[in-house]
């Protein structure tokens, strides 16, 4: 399996430990429509693409509110607790040990490009990006686009690269694209959810990075 060239790596829940603070930010505004609030495992079974599904699905009506308002809420919140995050255990090493290897790797994301940009460079992880690559809105609707965009821009062989995430919209984007994928169950996504996708799933970057050495 020693193949693999360009590694894409999603970030939110997957190298930044982040869900307590989506979970906090969202209670917020659901507390704020008097609308019932989540709990943990809820959450990891509701969260999903695009990001106005799961709000209907926690029970934002938008008929009486816009997405937009809704959306421009929680990234103001985000946006103040973002540097409050910590990255995963062991994500330096990963990054270390894949760097030392000679492999290519990028950030594909759906946050706000501008956010993401802040939080590589806070998180001091540049140095170990090709480049980093988040949406140009903040309603996180897809980053399927963006990965075609950036496969095409950089000329990459699909059959050397693979995108490691947390959530089933992950491996949505890897199918689409036509490249691998490896899942990490640590983040905004519950382990038996992602268990329905064909491709193998680590407990956490801990794990990741023992196995490392069978991947690139």
């Amino acid at each position: 399996m020693k193949r693999y060239r360009n590694i894409f790596w999603d970030w939110n829940g997957t190298l930044l430990d982040d869900v307590d603070e989506c979970i906090d930010i969202i209670n917020v505004s659901l507390k704020k429509r008097n609308l019932r609030l989540l709990e943990r495992e809820e959450y990891l079974e509701k969260f999903r693409f695009p990001v106005k599904k799961y709000y209907e699905a926690i029970g934002f009506d938008f008929s009486k509110e816009s997405f937009e308002a809704a959306g421009k809420e929680f990234i103001e919140a985000y946006s103040t607790k973002m540097f409050e995050c910590r990255l995963h255990s062991s994500a330096l090493e990963v990054l270390q040990k894949i760097s030392a290897a000679g492999l290519n790797q990028y950030v594909l994301s759906a946050l706000n490009d501008e956010a993401l940009q802040k939080c590589v460079e806070h998180y001091d992880l540049a140095d170990y990006f090709e480049s980093a690559h988040g949406l140009q809105d903040h309603y996180a609707f897809s980053k399927l686009e963006l990965g075609r965009s950036l496969l095409n821009g950089l000329n990459i062989d699909k059959n050397t690269a693979i995108l490691i995430g947390d959530t089933l919209h992950d491996f949505e984007v890897a199918q689409a694209l036509g490249i691998d994928c490896i899942l990490v169950s640590a983040g905004h996504n519950a382990r038996s959810r992602l268990e329905k996708c064909p491709v193998k799933i680590y407990s956490n970057l801990q794990q990741l990075n023992l196995l490392l050495d069978e991947l690139i």
